[in-house]
């Protein structure tokens, strides 16, 4: 009997912590504005304004990451089970083989310029789940031979 194959990815993780971290900082900042009447070393609607635009890209920053689901996909004796989990919700579906062909390497740009590579898995329309990625393409072509060989 072969043990399943198991593929995770929980990157998102990183950013739902990010997120909580600075939405946590603008909560204590914000408390302490309203506390004290200002920070003291700026005009009170220069401060309010920093605030407010450091609010209003941490709302940004957590409406995309709370967007990112976790992925598991388990392979086992022919069948795929799909699992992804965002915040407050899981989804559970399972498979067909002829989904699983249609997976994909796809190259881009790290925030450096340098090339990053995305396992991505089509499964609707303009729906591409991120299975696997790294900077090492041969590590991400080596996780799609190994779905390829299971199915």
């Amino acid at each position: 009997m072969t043990t399943p194959l198991t593929i995770r990815n929980d990157w998102p993780i990183v950013g739902w912590v990010f997120g909580a971290a600075w939405i946590g900082g603008l909560l204590v900042f914000t408390y302490l504005y309203g506390r004290d009447g200002g920070f003291g070393q700026f005009d009170p609607l220069t401060e309010a304004g920093v605030l407010l635009m450091f609010w209003m890209g941490g709302l940004v920053l957590m409406s995309q990451t709370l967007a990112l689901p976790r992925t598991c996909l388990i392979i086992e004796r022919g069948r795929a089970e799909l699992t992804r989990t965002w915040m407050w919700r899981r989804r559970r579906e399972t498979l067909t083989p002829s989904t699983l062909r249609d997976i994909e390497v796809i190259r881009a740009r790290d925030s450096d310029g340098d090339p990053y590579y995305k396992l991505v898995l089509a499964i609707g329309p303009g729906d591409g789940l991120v299975l696997s990625e790294s900077a090492d393409r041969g590590l991400v072509e080596a996780r799609r031979e190994e779905i390829l060989a299971r199915i």
